[in-house]
């Protein structure tokens, strides 16, 4: 049976400005990126890899560094046997002032230009398919005209987002029905950062990679790329990590705590320290805290910030308030809690509730005493 190893790649955002970092985790961050690409190639070399698949947003935005440019370039070149195309995306489209016409590219790598082409590779009796954004909206299909050949193992490599219906959005709305009659043996996907699985249109097997390496809190866990073989009309793929750091958003109930001692202690307890020294942690403090507990987002941040590599905190915790007590109160905080729990209660529109949560929050500290500076809300 017919088959050639691949590696499938996609939307590493080279010198992304990593903005919720400071200026140094910043560079250091922009760096782990270059060297994320190494382990990829490293990857290729190690597994025999015959065709890398590079589906778009190689670059982030407006701005790339010379120094990044002439390293993808030497990465490559490490890769000469191999035969690399790249399909580029919304972020970085090929056009008249594109990255992409910034570097020699080495003679193994083949960047789609425009509208839907494919490359014939007769030593490896396969078929490569592509097209590339040339704008950062496209609100019509690329995946156009394409009839696999059946004497050949058919690849394509797309960066888009699969759209219910046709036009469905501004970013190659990509649909299940052209995925299936395209007819190809694997199509490479990009644009989501997250690994969706190896899927399935008819006789088209399809995947999203993802991002090979975290950049925010909204790119949480393991990040990498698709390694495996294609067959004619099969494949045998698996994810492969490739992050070097991971982002995880964290729940942490702190509802027994006293003290912001305890809030400290409870948060080292429910992280590992080896996790919590390499990665980046937003860490969500939820439970109901008594009245007095007046908890400050920055306070718990001192105390752990040397503890982990990066950690955000957000208050999402409730004050305990005692029903029974309150319907027998008729001091003012008394009266004060009662309206706003019917506040809560009649409410439906969520944005309308978290103030309201928090009215009440900071409503009951004050009338318990509390000090309570506006300006850390």
């Amino acid at each position: 049976m017919k088959k050639i190893k691949i590696l499938h790649c996609g939307d590493m955002h080279f010198d992304t400005p990593f903005k919720e970092l400071n200026s140094k985790l910043s560079s250091i961050s922009k760096e782990e990126l270059l060297e994320v690409l190494s382990t990829i190639i490293n990857i290729c070399k190690t597994n025999s890899v015959d065709i890398m698949l590079m589906a778009g947003d190689i670059f982030d935005n407006l701005t790339v560094n010379k120094k990044t440019l002439a390293f993808i370039r030497e990465q490559l070149e490490r890769i000469e046997n191999i035969k690399v195309f790249i399909s580029p995306g919304n972020h970085d489209p090929y056009n008249t002032n594109s990255f992409y016409k910034m570097i020699e590219w080495p003679s193994n790598v083949h960047v789609f230009k425009s509208e839907m082409e494919k490359v014939y590779i007769e030593k490896l009796d396969t078929i490569v398919w592509g097209a590339a954004f040339n704008k950062p909206h496209i609100r019509e299909s690329l995946l156009k005209e394409v009839k696999a050949q059946t004497n050949y193992i058919n690849l394509m490599v797309l960066h888009g987002e699969i759209s219910q219906s046709e036009g469905g959005n501004v970013y190659n709305p990509i649909t299940l029905r052209e995925i299936g009659e395209s007819g190809v043996d694997y199509l490479a996907l990009g644009h989501r950062h997250s690994y969706t699985g190896i899927l399935r249109e008819r006789s088209t097997c399809y995947a999203y990679c993802g991002c090979p390496q975290g950049r925010g809190f909204d790119e949480v866990g393991d990040k990498g790329v698709i390694l495996g073989e294609v067959y004619k009309g099969s494949v045998n793929l698996e994810f492969t990590k490739t992050s070097k750091r991971n982002y995880y958003v964290r729940e942490v109930d702190i509802s027994k705590a006293f003290s912001n001692e305890e809030v400290k202690a409870i948060i080292l307890r429910d992280v590992k320290e080896e996790d919590r020294l390499k990665n980046f942690y937003k860490i969500v403090l939820v439970g109901t805290l008594e009245p007095h507990l007046n908890l400050k987002e920055d306070v718990i941040f001192e105390k752990l910030k040397d503890e982990f590599y990066f950690i955000k905190i957000v208050d999402k915790t409730e004050i305990q308030i005692d029903f029974d007590e309150i319907s027998k109160d008729y001091s003012l905080k008394g009266i004060f809690a009662a309206k706003l729990l019917k506040e809560l209660e009649e409410n439906k529109d969520e944005e309308n509730i978290e103030v309201i949560k928090m009215a009440l929050k900071l409503g009951i500290q004050c009338l318990s005493q509390e000090e309570v500076n506006l300006n850390d809300y």
